[in-house]
């Protein structure tokens, strides 16, 4: 389930129509693992064959409330016939991507099962540089209806010829469940094929309507048609031959361990595995929010500090000439115990080197740099400061120091309690966001209601970007926000004026980052926020039956809309944005927490990577 900081009313958790259920099952999409899938899945450890058989015989309690919560994940009790068969198309998905990866007839399709084009023939490049190749129809597909056996071998043709290991997989988020009295149905969902081979890797990304028949005779459903909706498939060369070169090669290499030997293995579960509360495996989770890069010893080469869960001492990785990487914090003064959040390096006394912020849940302190080799840093101001999850800095004042703008998650440490009515779209109870102005000599000065930007400040605050997105010549903010609208801040000679709704960029969604880039090169800058992609959330809010056990005052509309995924903000001559997330492919990057746009293939053009991913439950009941 999403990390959240409301705590529930009694009358809240007791109905079908309160907010905990519709969280839970608006993120259900994070653990949809059959109960099949979880058995032996314990904290990724596999176990002995040769242990020895143990078993506990249940008592009567335990066996009553193993029951009732059967029951309760029984959606039929409740009147989500739509869920009950998306559980049972689901495990109908799984069999047909299981018989496709080996290459044998699925079992699953009824009597004179048909399909339109799944693979186009007129498939046409799009994109090729450095042994990429992005195929994609170049004109529509005929709408004949063809068999669909046939069209399923033409379609994993490919990938088997490729080689190596096939995966398929399937993730529906639609369902039509069959109207009473009738037998027919449908479901839209998404198709992702992997074929990976040492010389080549071979994608296929398709979204499908199916139209299932359900069959009396084995109490199932079968797939009785097949309309795509579209089609891409992405090859990357791997040929030794190709990447020597330049031309072909794995676009990433993961090095971290053998750059970085003594970086703690535990995850968010090692470290939270002891916290009884919610509240402590929230924050073991989102402590480690990202890492600061920057040049600490002025050799030319970004350093890293990143920050480490509670209790353990951050670390300050020094880059060395052999490329490898020389962790100091203990001998740089950087060696923090305190639960660090977040951290920004930034030269805040314009003497050429690097100083750093560091954000903890208690304070912020900054840090300078004060012989540059990246091996003294002297603390030399604290701010009082709770739950700091984002910082960013820029000379929005154009006095030529770097001043500093502050997002608080919450407003206190022990705080995790905010209105119900507000938390879905539109939380107002979170910390209070802070500008700070550089008066030079590390002295600062706490300007956020002289400059307006005390306005929509306490909105849950995730990340902030400063950006001159009007071309003026001085700096603007926008502020990605949890749990409702985000905001932009307009600079207008030092005074900020709030505009996200009136531009169209406040986007009410589940704001985690903001990431700047000219997209279309036409001078202006563009914006990508990073929002959540949820399967179950689109299912479950497009259904009647959510619509009927909605809480009194909250909207449909804008509960689906936090479902929806990522933003892309295009701006229109730097007056308004257009939002162009689906024309531009990118609204569907699962559960993101940021992205970045950057041109990683040196084509000229910006690229954008998303950084995704939450803890899945061992039982389905575990969100």
């Amino acid at each position: 389930m999403k990390p959240t900081p409301t705590q529930r009313s009694a009358e809240a958790h007791k109905a079908c129509t309160s907010l905990g259920l519709i969280l839970a099952l608006f993120f259900a999409s994070c653990s949809e693992q059959s109960p099949e899938e979880a058995q032996g899945q314990e904290a990724g450890v596999e176990k002995d064959p040769n242990a020895p058989f143990t078993f506990r015989v249940a008592s009567n309690r335990e066996q009553q409330e193993f029951e009732q919560r059967e029951r309760e994940f029984d959606p039929t009790n409740d009147g989500w016939n739509s869920e009950a068969f998306h559980g049972e198309t689901t495990a109908q998905l799984k069999m047909l991507a299981e018989s496709l990866s080996v290459d044998t007839p699925p079992s699953i399709l009824a009597p004179n099962a048909s399909a339109t084009v799944l693979r186009p023939e007129n498939l046409a490049t799009i994109f090729e540089n450095e042994g990429m190749k992005v195929r994609r129809a170049s004109s529509p597909a005929p709408a004949e209806d063809l068999p669909l056996t046939g069209q399923l071998q033409d379609l994993t043709l490919p990938l088997h010829e490729n080689g190596g290991n096939v995966s398929i997989r399937f993730k529906q988020f639609r369902v039509r469940p069959p109207a009473t009295g009738t037998t027919t149905s449908s479901s839209t969902v998404l198709y992702k094929a992997r074929a990976s081979s040492p010389s080549r890797e071979l994608v296929q990304n398709a979204t499908w309507v199916i139209d299932w028949v359900y069959d009396p005779s084995s109490s199932s459903y079968l797939i009785k048609s097949i309309r795509p909706d579209d089609f891409e498939e992405v090859e990357l060369i791997n040929s030794p031959d190709l990447a020597s070169s330049g031309q072909g090669q794995t676009l990433f290499t993961d090095r971290t361990e053998e750059l970085i030997e003594r970086l703690p293995r535990g995850g968010l579960i090692h470290w939270g595995a002891n916290e009884l509360s919610v509240r402590g495996l929230y924050q073991n989770g989102r402590g480690l929010i990202g890492l600061a890069l920057g040049d600490a010893n002025g050799d030319g080469i970004d350093d890293i500090y990143m920050p480490q869960s509670r209790d353990l001492p951050n670390m300050l990785f020094l880059s060395q000439p052999d490329g490898s990487l020389k962790e100091v914090a203990a001998n740089s003064g950087l060696n923090w115990l305190d639960e660090t959040t977040v951290a920004l390096f930034a030269d805040f006394d314009n003497d050429g080197d690097q100083d750093l912020v560091v954000g903890t849940r208690e304070r912020m302190a900054i840090h300078e740099n004060t012989d540059g080799s990246g091996m003294n840093f002297k603390r030399v101001l604290d701010f009082p400061q709770a739950d700091t999850s984002s910082l960013a800095a820029a000379d929005y004042d154009g006095d030529g120091l770097l001043d500093l703008y502050v997002c608080n998650y919450l407003s206190s440490v022990g705080d995790e309690t905010v209105t119900l009515s507000d938390a879905v779209y539109n939380a107002l109870d979170g910390g209070a966001n802070r500008l700070y102005r550089n008066r030079g000599n590390f002295k600062f000065d706490d300007v956020t209601e002289s400059t307006g930007m005390n306005v929509d400040a306490t909105r849950l605050s995730l990340a902030a970007s400063w950006e001159d997105f009007d071309n003026d010549n001085d700096v603007d903010l926008y502020v990605a926000n949890d749990f409702g609208p985000n905001s932009l801040y307009l600079n207008n000679g030092g005074k900020f004026t709030q505009v996200a709704a009136e531009m169209g960029a406040d986007d009410p969604s589940f704001g985690m980052s903001i990431t700047w880039g000219d997209i279309n090169r036409d001078g202006f800058m563009d914006a990508c926020i990073s929002n959540m992609f949820s399967a179950a959330g689109n299912r479950i809010t497009a259904q009647p039956q959510f619509e009927k056990d909605l809480a009194k005052g909250l909207e449909v509309e804008r509960i689906a809309y936090l479902a929806r995924g990522n933003t892309l903000l295009v701006s229109k001559d730097g007056t308004t944005f257009d939002e162009q997330s689906a024309q531009a492919g990118m609204v569907n990057t699962q559960w993101t927490w940021g992205t970045l746009f950057a041109d990683f293939d040196n084509s000229g053009d910006l690229d954008l990577m998303a950084m995704n991913g939450y803890v899945t439950g061992p039982t389905i009941d575990d969100l």
